[in-house]
């Protein structure tokens, strides 16, 4: 089943994406602030046992400029990508296969 989380990426790194099935496919990521230059970091936690940071990718973009991810991650149970920008406006789209 495909699903789609879509909305604004919070400045506080409170925008998570996280995994509560057994586990969630991520087939793409699009990122995109039209109104002003951003940089928008991109992690993934794992879970169990502990939580392990690994880094997927940070760019700095000017306005208008867009990071579109093809690259499949697969999440398991309480695992999550985070998402964060230096900017309010910047907008997400991810689509899931869970």
């Amino acid at each position: 089943m495909n699903v789609i989380y879509q909305g604004h990426i919070a400045t506080d790194g409170t925008t998570k994406i996280t995994c509560t099935g057994e586990s969630m496919t991520i087939v793409n990521i699009i990122i995109n602030n039209l109104d002003s230059n951003y940089v928008i970091t991109v992690d993934r936690f794992m879970t169990g046992p502990g939580i392990h940071k690994i880094p997927l990718y940070e760019f700095s973009l000017d306005a208008g400029d867009s990071v579109r991810d093809t690259e499949e991650y697969i999440l398991y149970t309480g695992d999550y990508i985070q998402l964060n920008s230096d900017v309010v406006g910047t907008t997400f789209y991810i689509n899931t296969e869970q």
